[in-house]
């Protein structure tokens, strides 16, 4: 069980938090629910002391869409916005790449399409792009885990390759927290484990010499429960990207209480089920396109396609 800590949004002595994994989950959103959620994000990360989020939507979401809005969450506060992209490989393998700015962040899109580029690639790429790598949940019960998809050896190489992998990830405590109590944890056994191992990432699986990431994997503002927090602090003239590169060992803190916000209702686990079908069907759809040759030509169209599964949110 994982040791947080939790002072309520107040900082304790000289230390920085980071949340080095959040989805901006905005892609098809109306305006109406749009600005909803730029005001219930902006409460949320003002109120746990965050001092900095990396925007790391999904390749296939629009990245650049969630940057944007995460900079108005930041507007006239004291959070600064990291772009990112949860990138997806065509091993079906997702690696997060963080950018000094947007420019680093257009031009880190051009050269990483969904299912465009192999993992067995990240370091050149990292090198050409001069940006930050993890390896986010690599044992999730999702099928795009590195530790799932890879083979133990290549794994390891590709622990070699990145700079941080991510030890702690929330996202499992919408699933574990929920649907394994003890009349059902002997049914899902494997899942549990997997969890666990989201939840936090046994020493032998963490490479060595890497920094330790920690990210809520939020989709939703008020599920971001766990993000990282480090006694480091910026030094002169340092942006949070140049801190990144210390290879920073995060250690847990818990930014949302999981009892606030209801973890054991129905509706916010329906809300999460949802949310990743949705997500899985535009990712197949955009596999698709690229598997037909088409995905180059077929781009200006594909936040058009998928758009009805947003509506319901």
């Amino acid at each position: 069980m994982l040791d947080l800590k939790h002072e309520n949004g107040l900082h304790v002595g000289n230390t920085t938090r980071i949340d080095l994994h959040y989805h901006a989950n905005v892609y098809g959103l109306s305006r109406r629910l749009r600005r909803k959620r730029v005001r219930l994000t902006r409460r949320i990360v003002a109120d746990g002391g965050l001092a900095c989020l990396a925007s790391t939507e999904h390749s296939y979401k629009n990245p650049l869409e969630a940057y944007h809005h995460l900079l108005e969450v930041a507007e006239g506060g004291c959070t600064h916005v990291l772009p990112g992209v949860e990138a997806v490989s065509s091993e079906n393998v997702e690696v997060i790449f963080l950018f000094r700015d947007e420019d680093h962040l257009r031009k880190g899109l051009g050269l990483l399409p969904s299912f465009g580029w192999s993992c067995r690639d990240a370091a050149r790429i990292a090198a050409e792009l001069d940006c930050i790598t993890s390896i986010p949940h690599p044992f999730h019960i999702c099928r795009s885990a590195a530790g799932n998809v890879l083979s133990s050896d290549a794994y390891a190489a590709l622990l070699n390759m990145v700079d941080y992998v991510e030890i702690h990830n929330s996202s499992a405590l919408t699933i574990s927290c929920r649907l394994f109590g003890p009349m059902t944890r002997s049914l899902f056994r494997r899942s549990l484990h997997k969890l666990h191992a989201t939840l936090d990432l046994p020493p032998e699986k963490r490479g060595r010499g890497l920094g330790w990431a920690i990210g809520s994997d939020a989709h939703f503002p008020q599920e971001q429960f766990i993000v990282g927090e480090t006694g480091q602090q910026l030094c002169e003239g340092e942006t949070y990207f140049d801190m990144l590169r210390r290879r920073i060992r995060f250690m847990p803190y818990g930014m949302v209480s999981l009892f606030e916000q209801g973890l054991s209702n129905d509706m916010s686990l329906l809300r999460n089920c949802r949310s990743a079908m949705q997500e899985g069907i535009i990712k197949k759809y955009c596999k698709t396109l690229f598997q037909a040759g088409v995905y180059a030509t077929a781009l200006p169209f594909i936040s058009a396609a998928p758009a009805f599964l947003t509506k319901i949110r």
